[in-house]
């Protein structure tokens, strides 16, 4: 690549994100109307806004989480901050996304899971239709909520599997809820097809990881970095193709690492583990799918055969049937043969 043309060459590849949490993609722009329109005097100005997710450290990130989900209180809301996040990613290039969504975070709001899942579906279906992308939902149960009530959650967006939600995933508190307590959500959420991924290895260590590929048999890990620290676990990974999807920007500002240099993205990558590149929650990190990129050139020198490398793997370990992966491995090959 041309050094004059990386950054435009980085704007216009066509990209996949795996890991992205509606709930953590909105604009600070829209959480601020919700804010006005609810008459929340909490915060005066955007500048304001983005002051209260400067995180101090992961609690901290967790704690705004749960603040920012009070002002999303109607189907309407969740609605358009759905299309509003699919447009931005189709802005970016990015061509197909898994993205997670977590309906109970919003209990308090009153609304039903039932009435959320149907407004973000349609969110979904209204963005696909006016811009060049495809989306799939994976429904975080969300490890803080507890298992005790985790099977009547499968059961209550199952029959939403395959009319827009492709999966179940596993975020929240790894240390205060270990994965093992899930073990017989997964296995039952298997059975009735859903595909399966689970938060490990983020804020806890590498046994976390092993409990999410052992227990809850997870095809794949959400973040996972620290696996780094156990090299049985990254001889496992790569032998058994368990694909990372990591979020570099997310794990320095919640203080998993406190420099880049700590990170182990380009270590995991040249050990042969598959990892993929992704966001997390764009507005609460500063960094869209497009900045990592801008991140992994400017660090670590990756070239465009690695950015192709890195899109491929992501095509190849999502949940899209094989005749899709086919067709979006065309698209992500042609540009390259095209840029080279």
């Amino acid at each position: 690549m041309k050094e004059e043309n990386i950054s435009e060459i980085i704007r216009r590849m066509p990209k996949i994100e795996l890991h992205l949490h509606l709930e953590g993609a909105f604009t600070f722009e829209f959480l601020f109307g919700l804010i006005k329109k609810y008459n929340d005097l909490e915060v005066k100005s955007i500048d304001e806004l983005k002051q209260k997710f400067v995180f101090k450290d992961f609690q901290h990130f967790i704690e705004m989480w749960f603040w920012k989900n009070k002002f999303f209180r109607t189907a309407e809301d969740f609605e358009e901050s759905t299309y509003q996040t699919i447009k931005n990613l189709s802005s970016q290039n990015v061509i197909y996304a898994e993205v997670f969504f977590s309906p109970w975070d919003f209990e308090p709001s009153g609304l039903k899971v039932e009435t959320i899942a149907e407004a973000t579906i349609s969110g979904i279906r209204k963005a696909e239709k006016d811009f060049p992308i495809k989306c799939g939902l994976i429904v975080d149960i969300v490890r803080n909520h507890g298992s005790a009530t985790a099977m009547d959650r499968l059961k209550q967006i199952t029959p939403y599997l395959n009319k827009g939600i492709i999966g179940l995933g596993l975020g929240g508190n790894e240390r205060n809820f270990p994965a093992s307590d899930f073990k017989e959500v997964f296995r039952e959420a298997k059975k009735r097809g859903f595909r399966l991924t689970a938060h490990a290895g983020e804020a806890a260590g590498p046994e976390s990881v092993w409990s999410a590929i052992i227990d809850l048999e997870a095809e794949r890990i959400g973040h996972g970095v620290r696996a780094i620290e156990d090299q049985r676990l990254i001889d496992y990974l790569v032998e058994e193709k368990i694909p990372l999807e990591i979020c570099i920007s997310s794990n320095i500002k919640t203080k998993v690492y406190s420099s880049l240099n700590e990170h182990p993205f380009s270590d995991l990558f040249k050990k042969g583990v598959n990892v993929t590149i992704n966001s997390d929650d764009p507005p609460m990190f500063g960094s869209n799918i497009t900045d990592e990129f801008d991140l992994i050139y400017n660090e670590w020198g990756y070239s465009d055969k690695e950015f192709q490398q890195l899109t491929t793997t992501a095509v190849d370990v999502s949940f899209l049937p094989k005749d899709e992966k086919k067709k979006y491995l065309g698209i992500v090959n042609s540009f390259w043969e095209k840029t080279a």
